[in-house]
């Protein structure tokens, strides 16, 4: 019966989840500020895992064919939620608008299976569904389409419910899946997380620790190899903050944020059920005795209220002289905390008025203050195919305005001309490679050649002739170029991981092992635990 009920109260919050992302199953394309480039993105990396590279950081294709280093800063994790998809004959579009769903749907069951930890299946099935109508959420998936933060948001439960259920392991997966996701959102939340990892399990402050760096292939190399791109901050955060009447006016536009986009702009609101329900807690919370609720209840609360702060214009020299602010880029992305301190306070609401109905109430009221959300603009049916086929997507940066990339040229706005040039020299037979990452011809030269090829200059990009690596220079347009000696050379031109990289790699495939390792072990322990006590 216990399960039975908990079985139900999944069963409702899964079925809303279907509610709510009905429209992304339809055949049209839903507009959103970052859908396109997502959509791009999907195919590139789908491209490389296909060839064989399962943890890309270059894209070879976009930017005219010139290529770009967008995988070492864009965060991965949706990208192989969008190949999977792929693999079993999804096209790009699809999978882009599958993979918001179920990472929305994903929160949503994470949600309940936490505060049921907490509350109970009532008051979790109430918690899930109100936070699961707070307005940012249609922000994320019908506006902005940020595919990254919907899926941060649903590692940020599914590691608030290992951490109750005790699977430090899992703990750690997720902290390193948030990362993954979106590396901004997991710079907000991870405050949080050690916060709540200090009021209910000290221990598991090294499971953050384990999770940050098994995820360290990726944050490591997009931090120390930042200096050598351009375009990966153009905001300029002082035209983002967000006014009081925003907060409490429900409102609804489907521009960017900013005054130039005046009435259709973006929302900002709260919403009126999580400002209701903050505010009217307080009243309960007077009366709780346990107090290590009590005091897990204030912690949300001081939360909220400081991420709400840093929203305003007046703590822009708080964004101005902390360096973790300006990462975040825009101070309204703090609404994305509303979420989980909506499905805490409204699990602890139903959990203390005990009446059922009073559940239902909350729930019908959320539903109703947020339906009209869920009907977003819809384009005519676009497919891969069609995105495919325009160059102002595919030779593009994969980026706002282009603006994306190496610090030895900008983007490229027409495709070359050549697939290798080479000065003072010739090549029999053409190229007798030409892969995405690796390009393998022979030259012959009389008195040495200069070799010129279509490909951006980054670090990791290597040449070797006759096996033995050369130097490698870069051309004022900012395409690689190095020198062959006098006579008959096979040379290969290949991209390679840097030490930067490598040890990024090693340290994530220890910290790997050594959670399975340790995984194995407390299974082993626990199974002979058991068989010793049933003797």
């Amino acid at each position: 019966m216990k399960h039975g009920k908990t079985v139900l109260g999944a069963g409702i919050v899964f079925l809303f989840g279907i509610f709510i992302c009905f429209p992304l199953f339809g055949k049209g394309y839903i507009p959103t500020h970052d859908g396109e480039y997502h959509i791009i993105r999907y195919i590139e990396f789908f491209r490389m895992l296909t060839a064989g590279y399962w943890f890309p950081r270059w894209s070879p294709t976009i930017n005219s064919g010139y290529g770009m280093p967008i995988f070492l800063f864009h965060y991965p994790f949706p990208n192989y939620i969008g190949a999977l998809c792929m693999s079993i004959g999804v096209d790009a579009v699809e999978a882009f608008k599958l993979s918001l769903a179920l990472g929305f749907m994903g929160s949503g069951i994470c949600s309940f299976l936490w505060l049921k930890k907490l509350f109970g299946v009532k008051a979790a099935v109430t918690g899930s569904l109100v936070s699961a109508f707070v307005p940012y959420w249609f922000v994320d998936i019908y506006v902005r389409g940020s595919v990254g933060e919907v899926w941060a948001l649903s590692f940020v439960f599914a590691s608030l419910l290992f951490l109750e259920y005790k699977m430090p392991i899992l703990f750690s997966f997720a902290i390193a899946a948030l990362i993954l996701s979106h590396n901004i959102l997991a710079m907000i939340f991870m405050p949080f997380l050690l916060g709540y990892s200090l009021l209910q399990n000290r221990s598991y402050l090294k499971g953050i620790f384990f999770g940050i760096i098994l995820s360290s292939y990726f944050w490591i190399p997009a931090l120390l190899e930042r200096g050598y791109v351009v375009g990966l901050n153009i905001v300029n955060f002082h035209e983002h903050f967000v006014e009081l009447y925003e907060f409490l006016i429900p409102s609804w536009g489907t521009g960017f944020s900013g005054a130039v986009f005046g009435v259709n702009k973006m929302s900002f609101q709260i919403g009126i059920i999580p400002l209701a329900i903050i505010v009217g807690s307080i009243i309960i919370v007077w009366k709780e005795k346990n107090m290590s609720m009590k005091h897990l209840y204030w912690y949300y609360i001081i939360f909220v209220l400081c991420s709400i702060a840093v929203m305003f214009s007046w703590s822009s020299s708080l964004w101005e002289h902390i360096a973790f602010l300006s990462f975040v880029q825009f101070p309204w992305r703090f609404l994305s905390v509303i979420i989980p301190v909506t499905a805490f306070i409204a699990a602890y609401i139903s959990h203390g008025t005990r009446m059922r109905i009073w559940s239902i109430i909350l729930i019908g009221v959320s539903v109703f203050a947020s339906y009209s959300y869920i009907r977003p603009h819809i384009y005519e049916p676009r497919d891969e195919q069609y995105y495919a086929s325009m160059s102002n997507f595919t030779d593009g940066t994969s980026s706002i305005a282009n603006t994306f990339s190496t610090i030895w040229t900008g983007w490229k706005t027409e495709r070359p001309q050549y697939i290798l040039e080479v000065i003072n020299g010739q090549v029999p037979g053409g190229l007798l490679e030409n892969f995405y990452l690796r390009k393998t011809f022979s030259i012959i030269s009389e008195t040495g050649s200069e070799v010129y090829v279509p490909v951006l200059y980054y670090p990791g990009w290597k040449v070797f002739i006759d096996r033995k690596e050369v130097p490698i220079d870069y051309r004022t347009d900012g395409t690689i170029k190095f020198d062959v000696s006098p006579g008959m050379h096979t040379v290969r031109v290949v991209f390679t991981e840097t030490p930067v990289r490598i040890l990024s790699n090693i340290l994530s495939i220890l910290t790997l092992v050594w959670l399975l390792g340790w995984g194995i072990l407390r299974v082993y322990a626990h199974r002979n635990r058991h068989a010793s006590s049933s003797q």
